[in-house]
C-alpha cells in the first residue's frame, strides 16, 4: 500500500514480505467498518521501495498516518523524505478495526501507568488521550475532512458483578488521585444505572 508521493512522503505495503512472527496473519477475519475499503486504502506511490529515506514511520493506522502528517504540517519548508510501512492497507489494523472510535481511558489503564512512573505520569497519559479529540476534531475541520465525525460522550457496561466490582475499585483509585479530568467521569451502579438511557 502507498500513498500517493507529496512533500517526499512515500509510503509503501510489506504485502509481498512473506509472513514471518513479526508480521500480521496472512489471513485476517473481514472487518465490517472495512467492508467498502477507501480508494486510497491499498495505493501504492512507487513500484519498488526507496533504498533511502531520512524518516521511516511503522504502520499507516492512527499514530503513523498523524506522525507523517504533522511533521510535514509542522514545518512549511520540509525537504525530507518520509516512508511509510504498512503490513496492509491504510488504517487496517486497530484503528480501522473499531469503527473509528477515538476514546480516552480515563481510568483503566491508568491505575498501571501510576504503579510505573507515579500520579502525575499517569494522569499526563490520560490528559494526553483526551487531548486528541478536539486535536482531532480540528485537523478534520482545518482540511475539510469529509467523515461522520461526532464529538459525543462514552459509556462502559459490565455485565457481571465481578467485573463492575473490579472497574469501581479501579475507578475509585484514580478519583483518588484527585486528577481534574475525572470531575468529567460518573460510575452509576445498581438502581442509578435504569435512569441512564443515552451518553
Amino acid at each position: 500500500m502507498q500513498l500517493p508521493a507529496s512533500n517526499g512522503i512515500v509510503a509503501a505495503s510489506t504485502a509481498e514480505i512473506p509472513p514471518t512472527g513479526c508480521f500480521p496473519v496472512p489471513n485476517p477475519g473481514e472487518c465490517f467498518w472495512q467492508t467498502q475499503p477507501h480508494p486510497k486504502s491499498n495505493h501504492r506511490s512507487t513500484e519498488q521501495l526507496p533504498e533511502h529515506s531520512d524518516i521511516v514511520i511503522i504502520g499507516a493506522g492512527y499514530a503513523g498516518i498523524s506522525t507523517a502528517y504533522h511533521i510535514v504540517k509542522d514545518h512549511k519548508d520540509f525537504n525530507k523524505s518520509i516512508t511509510i510501512l504498512e503490513a496492509r492497507g491504510v488504517c487496517s489494523g486497530a484503528t480501522g478495526r473499531n469503527g473509528g472510535h477515538l476514546r480516552p481511558d480515563f481510568y483503566g489503564h491508568i491505575p498501571t501507568y501510576i504503579d510505573r512512573a507515579g500520579a502525575r505520569a499517569g494522569a499526563e497519559i490520560a490528559e494526553f488521550e483526551i487531548a486528541h479529540l478536539p486535536a482531532l476534531k480540528k485537523v478534520i475541520e482545518e482540511e475539510k475532512i469529509d467523515c461522520d465525525f461526532t464529538l459525543t460522550r462514552t459509556i462502559d457496561v459490565w455485565c457481571n458483578g465481578e467485573a463492575a466490582a473490579k472497574a469501581k475499585a479501579t475507578f475509585d483509585s484514580v478519583v483518588a488521585q484527585k486528577f481534574e479530568y475525572m470531575n468529567d467521569a460518573i460510575f452509576y451502579t445498581g438502581k442509578e444505572v435504569e435512569g441512564v438511557s443515552a451518553c
